[in-house]
């Protein structure tokens, strides 16, 4: 391998704060980019990639690079934010859980406000799943539930006061 020269190194800083400006572009014109630039290569592999996963390519290459900067950064845990699932021995000076099943059938909070046993595995999952987003907060701990009904909010007084459940 041969050495750098001071004018290699600066073609390559250019290449990089051009790249590191294109936040805008799609994914597809930083592909475009980095292999005009020599960054990386659109080899064979690529290109059978490419045919064979045609549908998610065409969903893929008209997205903005910053959203998959934005998803990189939080998967590499560079960003404040975390999932209930990532946290686990984790400790945070706020944490804010927000309760909702979405489409999942694996969690059930109003299983967990109510006692129901419908499911036991769910039920017991929720309860895990809770504790230790619950754990997580050193300072301040915040639990939004969507339109609670009057039970969950009853429950909710039991056990956190009062004073700390507020209905909206």
């Amino acid at each position: 391998m041969r050495p750098l020269t001071v004018e290699h190194k600066i073609e390559i800083y250019n290449i990089v704060s051009a790249l590191e400006k294109m936040s805008e572009s799609s994914i597809e014109d930083v592909v475009e980019f980095a292999d005009s630039n020599g960054l990386c290569i659109k080899d064979d592999s690529y290109n059978k990639y490419i045919k064979e996963n045609e549908y998610v390519y065409s969903r893929v290459k008209d997205v903005k690079y910053q959203e998959f900067q934005n998803l990189y950064y939080y998967l590499e845990g560079f960003t404040p934010f975390s999932t209930q699932h990532k946290i686990k021995g984790s400790e945070f000076e706020n944490v804010f859980v927000v309760l909702d099943n979405g489409k999942w059938n694996k969690f059930n909070f109003e299983y967990l406000f109510s006692n129901k046993t419908e499911n036991e595995s769910v039920f017991l999952r929720t309860k895990k799943i809770f504790y230790v987003c619950c754990t997580r907060a050193k300072e301040n701990l915040i639990v939004f539930y969507h339109n609670p009904n009057d039970y969950i909010v009853a429950q909710a007084v039991k056990w956190f006061g009062v004073d700390n459940v507020h209905k909206m």
